[in-house]
């Protein structure tokens, strides 16, 4: 019967058969399958993996840009440091009083920001508690990057001949990397979406743990 002839015209066995009698390749039949099995649509699937690569591949990014920031803000803590103890060396030499404050700041500030820092890479609870309490503006990349500038325009403001150029050097690295975070937070907050400030020694049900980006 008529009806017969036409399903077997239509089965996919019948029709690679005919394609290896006439020559026809696979390729010049859009969507044909040489073992005869249906194609699968898989248009969906390779998008979301491909979404789901890129998302990774960004979240990889943003850790490795937040780890470099973290490492150079220890480096410019040690400088900033540095330049304080000479400043108090220098105050037996007859350093202005004024001077001396702005060392043992410039000390104090520079460490503060290097505690925090290495809270961020592994956590003290009863120092990070502590911190978190009383300095918690840095728990967050706005708060610190203000924190650097006004830290690095109080460098600057030292006056002391013999560590001129150390004093530029890091009060200028210090500007830049604050600029720099504010780049980022702004231009690319994709970078620091995922920045998580340390939470260790908190309780969730009694202190304020929110994270601040």
């Amino acid at each position: 019967p008529l009806f017969t002839q036409a399903a077997k015209a239509q089965d996919p066995e019948t029709i690679a058969g005919s394609k290896e009698m006439s020559g026809e390749p696979d390729w010049a039949s859009p969507g044909a399958s040489s073992s005869g099995v249906p194609a699968v649509d898989t248009a969906t699937g390779s998008a979301a993996g491909g979404a789901n690569t890129l998302n990774q591949s960004g979240s990889d990014k943003g850790k490795c840009v937040q780890r470099l920031l973290s490492f150079l803000n220890l480096v410019l803590c040690a400088g900033m440091i540095a330049l304080g103890v000479l400043g108090l060396m220098g105050f037996s030499n007859g350093v202005d009083l004024s001077e001396l404050f702005v060392a043992i700041y410039m000390i104090l500030f520079a460490s503060l920001l290097a505690v925090y820092e290495v809270m961020w890479w592994t956590t003290i609870d009863v120092v990070n508690k502590s911190m978190r309490k009383n300095f918690g503006f840095l728990y967050g990349v706005k708060g610190k990057a203000l924190y650097m500038i006004f830290v690095a325009f109080l460098a600057i403001g030292l006056e002391h001949k013999v560590i001129k150029w150390l004093q530029w050097t890091v009060g200028i690295s210090f500007l830049a990397v604050g600029v720099l975070h504010i780049f980022i937070w702004l231009a690319r907050p994709q970078w620091v979406a995922s920045y998580k400030a340390p939470t260790g020694g908190l309780n969730p049900a009694n202190d304020n743990v929110e994270q601040s980006v």
